[in-house]
Parts: structure tokens; sequence; C-alpha cells
């Protein structure tokens, strides 16, 4: 279970963040199920097409270094604070 605690744009990404956990095989943690769908829905953006183009960033940006689950979090939730301002 992932430690850290994000709340951008009065968003709480902690009940995400508590998920990831390391998984046997996998040198990364990983979220278990479907990350994009659950930051969507969170970030109540399942119907927005910006949220599609906000996660697929998010997603681009962190295959720059570790392309992880919780980097894609992270980026995904300052994209969303960013459209928000």
């Amino acid at each position: 279970m992932m430690n850290s605690h994000i709340t951008a744009s009065k968003i709480d990404w902690n009940p995400i963040l508590c998920r990831i956990e390391y998984t046997e095989g996998k040198s990364l943690p990983t979220y278990p199920g479907d990350l994009k769908t659950a930051l969507l829905n969170l970030a109540k953006l399942m119907n927005y097409r910006k949220g599609e183009q906000a996660y697929q960033l998010a997603s681009e940006i962190a295959r720059l270094t570790t392309y992880s689950d919780p980097e894609i979090v992270y980026w995904f939730s300052r994209l969303v604070s960013l459209m928000n301002d």
C-alpha cells in the first residue's frame, strides 16, 4: 500500500493511492483494476472528452520516467487541478 496523500483541486486522490500495491512479479506498484476508469470517476470526468485527454497526457508524461501507476495518478491530479482553476 502506498502511504502518499494527494489532494488537488478539492479531490482527495488517497482512495486510489491506498489501493496501489506491489504485486509479485512486478517491479513497480500497480493499481488492481482499471486505473483510467477509477481516475475519471473520482474526478467526475467520465463523460468528458477532456478527462480522457488528461488521462492520456498523464500517461504520456509518466512514460518519460517510471511509467508507474502512482506517477500516472500524480500527473492526472495535476492536470485536473489545472482544468479546474
